[in-house]
């Protein structure tokens, strides 16, 4: 079962991600947000301390006689409060090059004595979910997970024109349960950040009743509105403060035209 993700014979290949690049790009010429070799590092920070980092990379891996893409988001704590609370929470996501639909999602979480580890399988064909947890679950056409559904909107959901508050459902399994999340489209904005105002698309994620967000303004994300549509700036408002996650470095963004160098 798994589908073979290791595959022996496709190994070596493998490892000249070059190549690979090479074959994807002749065979697929359709993804312009994002590549290969990207990296995203953020900042987490609850009011103006900063209490974690965020890593986000993009390879490749082969599964059978194709390349999928592998996502993998490590968040972990920092300075003092990593030394009071360690937590270190790993997601992988494997998904297709072409249409964006999730393959395989990997959840390893590690917060003090607490430990997490599961996978899932997606088929996309009969719309099924095998979880390594809870076994067998169906669920709508093209249901995500986290980091597939953040890498789909980029690609497909981004680019396009909206109206104030026009809004596109994505079905999302986490944890082993079913969530409808609904992006609504606020305007475009120009924030300050470290790399200087920019011109963002601002989003707004509208979660199902089971969210513990009750207010439309309680999550905010800005996207960057120059093809790769990185996330420069979530905001999550809290009772006491506002946890925020802030772009701090970048490395192999597709486009470098605008602001990027």
């Amino acid at each position: 079962m798994i589908f073979l993700l290791v595959a022996a014979p496709f190994a070596v290949w493998a490892q000249d991600q070059s190549k690979a690049v090479q074959i994807i790009e002749e065979k697929y010429k359709v993804n312009t947000a994002f590549q290969p070799g990207e990296e995203l590092v953020y900042d987490l920070k609850y009011g103006i301390v900063k209490v974690g980092e965020l890593k986000i990379t993009v390879g490749l891996q082969p599964v059978g006689y194709d390349y999928y893409f592998h996502v993998k988001a490590v968040g972990y704590s920092t300075g003092v409060v990593g030394k009071v609370a360690h937590i270190y929470d790993i997601y992988e996501s494997l998904f297709d090059i072409t249409t964006g639909y999730p393959l395989k999602a990997v959840r390893n979480v590690t917060e003090n004595n607490y430990k997490r580890y599961n996978e899932d399988i997606f088929c996309q064909d009969s719309s099924v979910i095998y979880s390594m947890k809870s076994g067998r679950h169906e669920v709508p056409p093209h249901t995500f997970d986290l980091i597939s559904a953040f890498f789909f909107s980029r690609r497909f959901i981004f680019d396009k024109k909206y109206e104030k508050n026009e809004t596109m459902p994505l079905h999302i399994w986490f944890d082993e349960e079913l969530y409808l999340i609904t992006l609504k489209y606020k305007k475009i904005e120009t924030i300050r950040s470290d790399f200087g105002k920019i011109e963002c698309l601002k989003f707004v994620p509208v979660l199902s009743d089971k969210s513990v967000f009750k207010k439309e303004e309680d999550l905010e994300a800005w996207f960057t509105n120059d093809g790769n549509y990185v996330p420069l700036k979530v905001k999550v408002d809290m009772p006491f403060s506002a946890i925020r996650c802030e772009l701090r470095s970048y490395k192999n963004l597709k486009n470098t035209d605008g602001w990027l160098k």
